[in-house]
């Protein structure tokens, strides 16, 4: 992926005019990505099937966030960000809790008083 990274970098570095962004994936054209059939076709090929591999994604990343988090990342709605979080079975009642009481600040007297 870093090396795709590098190779889209260059790609964008030689036509700077042509997109904002460098891609990922670029097309034959460095101002345009490849098209989603293209990736599908070749993910197709290696024996992969896209959904498979963006419900192991989404698996891992219910394992790893809460799922209001989730639904931004990945674009879905709450409440089936919660249906994912929730098959993991994951409770983040006690991570929201700490986040809390870090935004605080510290509790007890303040140096210098």
């Amino acid at each position: 992926m870093r090396q795709l990274l590098h190779q889209a970098e260059a790609a964008w570095e030689s036509n700077r005019s042509a997109s904002t962004t460098p891609w990922l994936f670029p097309g034959q054209n460095p101002a345009r990505p490849l098209r989603w059939e293209y990736v599908s076709l070749k993910i197709r090929r290696h024996g992969l099937s896209g959904l498979a591999a963006r419900n192991t994604a989404r698996f891992a990343l219910a394992a790893d966030l809460p799922a209001s988090i989730l639904a931004d990342l990945t674009g879905t709605s709450i409440s089936s960000a919660t249906r994912w979080t929730n098959f993991v079975k994951r409770n983040w009642t006690d991570y929201i809790a700490i986040r809390r009481s870090d935004s605080e600040g510290p509790k007890g007297p303040h140096r210098g008083e």
